[in-house]
């Protein structure tokens, strides 16, 4: 197996303006026999300068960076071999995009063959592979209309602390977290926990519930559940900012002490497909991340309208490319076993 060089690279011009204008990145692999890799190309246009995280194994020799704190952003374990042009181990060639896409994989937290084990078969081997994140599911008491499949589901914060504990480099997300169904200072404190213990690994995905009979076992209207989201999701950032007052319709507080406070806030990744989710994740999140309900096309009419807006839907593996083409900024997909996330990184990693 061949050794890698991987080197990066900040393209300038000869006479540097002032304030200097920022260079795209480029990212360039070079086995030792001086071969570029198919994979080299410009990562993102001319941009202010920002971390550059870079995947790569055990073989690479060596590593350029701008200064010691790029180091922690060099993460490990990727399989990169290589690969000749012809090696018929590649069954497809790798997508190209202008820009950095974002995938990841649903866990089998949920349904009847959901265990322990398969869980952290899926999650190790999604390190192993380069996906960049990994997201549990919830649903906490159904009735009949949900049994099939979320009878049985494993806690999604529970499961991603578990996983945290034997993971170092892999996003941690929720897809979704019933936000109405939680009181938001319990649910911030947890999610600025788990932040923190995981090294800054943690997405919140949240939403809004769908089903009724949730909502009636747990004693909370069904309806207003939108708005007490929005309440809550607010109520969350302001504790995750160190602010010591809230006042809201339905919490409020006042010289109040909430700690430890996240380095780094959690990102909020907003679900739903409606008008009203996509103005919630405008307003108050970090990333549109609609369901399987919405198409490519969906996707492609959103961006159109607000270009700004980042987009990852929850989806499968055979969408992922006309979301992609769509203008969505990456996939969270379920597989149903390690052979298909393997296939699926072979593809995508």
């Amino acid at each position: 197996m061949s050794r890698l060089l991987a080197a990066v690279e900040h393209a300038c011009a000869a006479v540097e303006p002032h304030p200097p204008e920022p260079g795209p990145v480029v990212v360039v692999v070079v086995d030792e026999d001086r071969h570029v890799r198919p994979s080299a190309r410009v990562l993102d246009p001319p941009q202010r300068p920002r971390p550059l995280w870079l995947r790569v194994d055990g073989r690479v020799e060596s590593v350029a960076g701008e200064s010691e704190h790029d180091w922690h952003k060099v993460w490990p374990a990727v399989g990169v071999d290589g690969r000749k042009p012809g090696d018929p181990r590649v069954r497809d060639p790798l997508p190209q995009y202008d820009r950095v896409v974002h995938l990841g994989l649903i866990l089998p937290n949920f349904g009847e063959g959901s265990t322990p084990e398969g869980i952290r078969r899926m999650a190790e081997a999604a390190e192993e592979l380069g996906v960049d994140s990994v997201w549990a599911t919830e649903h906490i008491i159904v009735g009949p209309e949900a049994v099939n499949p979320y009878g049985r589901v494993y806690d999604p914060l529970v499961v991603l602390g578990w996983i945290a504990g034997f993971t170092q480099r892999i996003g941690l997300g929720t897809s979704i977290v019933l936000v109405p169904l939680h009181h938001p200072i319990r649910l911030a404190k947890e999610v600025a926990t788990l932040q923190d213990l995981s090294g800054g690994r943690m997405r919140l995905g949240v939403g809004v519930g769908w089903h009724e009979d949730e909502f009636r076992f747990m004693g909370y209207e069904f309806r207003g559940r939108g708005r007490r989201a929005d309440e809550a999701l607010r109520l969350m950032r302001a504790l995750w900012r160190g602010e010591r007052t809230f006042r809201g319709e339905h919490w409020s507080f006042e010289d109040a002490t909430f700690a430890p406070l996240p380095e780094r806030q959690p990102e909020l990744w907003v679900g739903g497909g409606s008008e009203r989710a996509i103005r919630r994740a405008r307003e108050l999140g970090d990333v549109w991340h609609p369901s399987r309900s919405v198409g490519p096309e969906a996707v492609r009419r959103v961006k159109e309208r607000y270009p700004e807006l980042r987009v990852v839907p929850r989806t499968k593996a055979d969408q992922v490319e006309a979301f992609l083409e769509a203008g969505a900024e990456g996939a969270v997909v379920s597989l149903p076993d390690e052979t298909s996330l393997r296939d699926f990184a072979r593809r995508y990693r």
